[in-house]
């Protein structure tokens, strides 16, 4: 995992996901149910069926940290990463974990 880094110019845009594993449950996900789009100014969006999160993020390494207002803190850390596909292991400071597969628009 370690060996693969981001950098905004790669990551910025919006990336569906669509498959998600949670507690060993998997499931294909519909286009526009869990998303998050990235801005080259650092703020970004995440969609995840009909909640969201609106803050600032920065790159570290492989993970994206985004933090809102509330606070909440979300980690994307990319274990795979090709440009246009990627596999993700999301958290958040809420407790929440997932793995997704995401494609960038």
């Amino acid at each position: 995992d370690d060996d693969i880094s981001i950098t905004k110019e790669q990551v910025v845009g919006t990336w569906d996901v669509i498959w998600a594993e949670q507690d060993g449950e998997s499931t294909d996900i519909p286009e526009g149910y869990i998303y998050m789009e990235l801005n080259s100014n650092n703020t970004y969006k995440t969609v995840m069926f009909k909640d969201y999160y609106i803050g600032t993020y920065e790159i570290k390494d492989n993970t994206i940290v985004g933090t809102t207002k509330d606070p909440t803190t979300e980690y994307y850390k990319f274990t795979v990463f090709d440009g246009k596909n990627a596999n993700i292991d999301y958290s958040n400071s809420v407790g929440d974990k997932y793995k997704f597969k995401a494609v960038k628009r």
